[in-house]
């Protein structure tokens, strides 16, 4: 019964998410725009107004987020998948994400399989599942710790297979919410949406990628990808 009442939440977002989320961000890129006008002229404004200014700026920027990762859950990709380089579309993800990273003074340390084959898949929705995995993993970090991102080329008992995985030492799941996170539509973040685990997950279903993850509270946690290396 609980799976057919997610199945039929998940149905229903997706017929009416699309539009209305487009509707919502034309207004919203009006508003930014607007604050990037009054941003131009901080110094002849006073110290309260320009504060106001960014952290507005900064509200939709989570706003824009939320609204993304929504908009990413409903609509398929019409790229093509072809051959690709795990350890390339890791990199280009801590290159993204290394502005996030430094505001906390978090040190991402790589284990890359240098004799790591390519495999067959759709870049972009890789490169999506990366930045969010690795993006959570910078959030629950405390400041002036490491991220540790690891690839190998064997994930399960014969050896057959990709392995990629995050490692955090942060706040870690509690063990109530490890059944939650990866239903959709659950966070323990102020400001999240809940569901970019489940676009993971859709994401990796697709190509028949194993996604699970381990965790602790106060320890930390590593979320992990077996990927076959026929996909």
């Amino acid at each position: 019964m609980e799976d057919f009442v997610q199945n039929n939440k998940l149905i229903l977002l997706g017929k009416l998410t699309a539009g209305l989320l487009h509707e919502i961000r034309n207004p919203l890129t009006a508003i930014k725009l607007n604050l990037d006008y009054m941003k131009m002229y901080e110094n002849d404004l006073s110290d309260e107004m320009s504060e106001s200014i960014v952290s507005s700026l900064e509200a939709f920027d989570r706003v824009n987020f939320i609204i993304s990762d929504l908009l990413d859950f409903t609509r398929k990709s019409m790229e093509p998948a072809k051959v690709s380089d795990i350890n390339e579309i890791t990199s280009r993800s801590i290159d993204i994400l290394h502005v996030n990273a430094d505001k906390k003074n978090i040190l991402f340390v790589t284990e890359l399989d240098k004799d790591l084959p390519h495999i067959f898949l759709n870049e972009n929705k890789i490169l999506q599942v990366f930045l969010n995995l690795i993006n959570n993993a910078i959030e629950a970090s405390e400041e002036k710790s490491k991220i540790i991102i690891r690839t190998s080329n064997h994930c399960n008992n014969n050896g057959d297979g990709l392995h990629w995985e995050v490692e955090d030492f942060g706040c870690g799941i509690k063990e109530c919410d490890k059944q939650k996170i990866l239903e959709g539509f659950f966070t323990s973040k102020q400001t999240g949406s809940g569901i970019g685990l489940t676009v993971c997950k859709r994401l990796l279903d697709e190509i028949g990628a194993e996604f699970g993850f381990d965790s602790e509270v106060g320890r930390g946690s590593k979320f992990f990808i077996n990927f076959n290396k026929s996909n």
